[in-house]
Protein backbone atom coordinates (compact mmCIF):
# COMPACT_ATOMS: atom_id res chain seq x y z
CA UNK A 1 0.00 0.00 0.00
CA UNK A 2 2.50 2.55 0.97
CA UNK A 3 4.17 1.80 -2.63
CA UNK A 4 1.31 2.19 -4.19
CA UNK A 5 0.57 5.67 -2.40
CA UNK A 6 4.03 6.91 -2.88
CA UNK A 7 3.54 6.41 -6.65
CA UNK A 8 -0.16 8.06 -6.77
CA UNK A 9 1.78 11.00 -4.70
CA UNK A 10 4.62 11.80 -7.40
CA UNK A 11 1.55 11.75 -9.98
CA UNK A 12 0.81 14.80 -8.32
CA UNK A 13 -2.15 13.44 -6.47
CA UNK A 14 -3.89 14.81 -3.19
CA UNK A 15 -5.31 13.08 -0.85
CA UNK A 16 -8.59 13.02 -2.60
CA UNK A 17 -7.20 12.20 -5.85
CA UNK A 18 -5.35 9.15 -4.20
CA UNK A 19 -8.18 7.43 -2.37
CA UNK A 20 -10.58 7.80 -5.63
CA UNK A 21 -7.71 6.57 -7.66
CA UNK A 22 -7.11 3.48 -5.00
CA UNK A 23 -11.00 3.10 -5.80
CA UNK A 24 -11.35 2.93 -9.30
CA UNK A 25 -8.71 0.79 -9.39
CA UNK A 26 -10.07 -1.91 -7.25
CA UNK A 27 -13.58 -1.48 -9.24
CA UNK A 28 -11.53 -2.23 -12.94
CA UNK A 29 -13.12 1.41 -13.92
CA UNK A 30 -11.14 4.75 -15.19
CA UNK A 31 -12.98 8.16 -14.96
CA UNK A 32 -10.40 11.20 -15.31
CA UNK A 33 -12.89 13.38 -14.88
CA UNK A 34 -13.91 12.15 -11.69
CA UNK A 35 -10.04 12.23 -10.50
CA UNK A 36 -9.46 16.01 -11.92
CA UNK A 37 -13.08 16.66 -9.98
CA UNK A 38 -11.61 15.05 -6.63
CA UNK A 39 -8.91 17.91 -6.90
CA UNK A 40 -11.49 20.56 -5.65
CA UNK A 41 -10.92 18.64 -1.88
CA UNK A 42 -7.34 18.73 -1.44
CA UNK A 43 -6.26 20.75 1.31
CA UNK A 44 -9.84 20.78 2.92
CA UNK A 45 -11.28 22.47 -0.13
CA UNK A 46 -7.65 24.48 0.31
CA UNK A 47 -9.22 26.23 3.22
CA UNK A 48 -8.52 23.82 6.04
CA UNK A 49 -12.14 22.35 5.76
CA UNK A 50 -13.42 19.15 4.87
CA UNK A 51 -10.87 17.06 4.67
CA UNK A 52 -10.08 15.14 1.19
CA UNK A 53 -9.77 11.88 2.26
CA UNK A 54 -13.00 12.04 4.04
CA UNK A 55 -15.12 13.74 0.75
CA UNK A 56 -13.34 11.16 -1.42
CA UNK A 57 -13.84 8.02 0.49
CA UNK A 58 -17.72 9.35 0.98
CA UNK A 59 -17.90 9.29 -2.60
CA UNK A 60 -16.28 6.46 -3.81
CA UNK A 61 -19.02 4.31 -1.55
CA UNK A 62 -21.37 6.11 -3.77
CA UNK A 63 -19.47 4.97 -6.49
CA UNK A 64 -19.22 1.22 -5.69
CA UNK A 65 -22.47 0.91 -3.81
CA UNK A 66 -24.97 3.65 -3.60
CA UNK A 67 -28.19 2.12 -2.59
CA UNK A 68 -25.90 1.08 0.70
CA UNK A 69 -23.49 3.76 1.15
CA UNK A 70 -27.20 5.80 0.98
CA UNK A 71 -28.65 3.05 3.85
CA UNK A 72 -25.49 2.84 6.03
CA UNK A 73 -21.65 2.89 4.85
CA UNK A 74 -21.72 6.88 4.79
CA UNK A 75 -22.54 6.85 8.14
CA UNK A 76 -20.62 4.09 9.08
CA UNK A 77 -17.83 5.39 7.83
CA UNK A 78 -18.00 9.26 8.92
CA UNK A 79 -18.52 7.88 12.50
CA UNK A 80 -14.95 5.65 12.07
CA UNK A 81 -13.19 8.59 10.42
CA UNK A 82 -14.49 10.96 13.22
CA UNK A 83 -13.62 8.79 16.01
CA UNK A 84 -10.18 7.49 14.68
CA UNK A 85 -8.96 11.24 13.37
CA UNK A 86 -10.76 13.64 16.02
CA UNK A 87 -12.47 15.79 13.41
CA UNK A 88 -13.72 16.33 9.32
CA UNK A 89 -11.79 19.04 8.84
CA UNK A 90 -8.36 19.34 7.99
CA UNK A 91 -8.17 22.05 10.51
CA UNK A 92 -8.98 20.17 13.38
CA UNK A 93 -7.16 17.21 12.38
CA UNK A 94 -3.51 18.90 11.78
CA UNK A 95 -4.17 20.72 14.68
CA UNK A 96 -3.96 24.10 12.33
CA UNK A 97 -0.28 23.14 11.67
CA UNK A 98 0.14 22.31 8.27
CA UNK A 99 3.73 20.64 9.49
CA UNK A 100 1.49 17.63 10.60
CA UNK A 101 0.27 16.86 7.17
CA UNK A 102 3.41 14.97 6.57
CA UNK A 103 3.13 12.55 9.69
CA UNK A 104 -0.65 12.19 9.56
CA UNK A 105 -1.90 12.37 6.28
CA UNK A 106 -0.81 9.15 4.59
CA UNK A 107 -1.43 6.90 7.42
CA UNK A 108 -4.68 8.30 7.04
CA UNK A 109 -4.96 7.91 3.72
CA UNK A 110 -4.39 4.24 3.88
CA UNK A 111 -6.48 3.65 7.16
CA UNK A 112 -9.22 5.08 5.08
CA UNK A 113 -8.74 3.05 2.10
CA UNK A 114 -8.48 0.00 4.37
CA UNK A 115 -11.73 0.88 5.92
CA UNK A 116 -13.13 0.86 2.78
CA UNK A 117 -12.70 -2.03 1.64
CA UNK A 118 -13.86 -3.32 4.81
CA UNK A 119 -17.24 -1.61 4.31
CA UNK A 120 -17.52 -2.48 1.09
CA UNK A 121 -16.29 -6.11 1.70
CA UNK A 122 -13.43 -6.05 -0.65
CA UNK A 123 -10.89 -8.31 -0.17
CA UNK A 124 -7.05 -6.49 0.16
Amino acid sequence: MEEKLFELKLKGYCCSQIIMSLGLDRLERENDDLLAAMEAFCNGLNEGKLCGTLAAAVSLLFVADAPAAKAELREALMDWFYDRFGGYDCDDILQGNEMNKIAVCPGMIAETYEKLCELLAWER
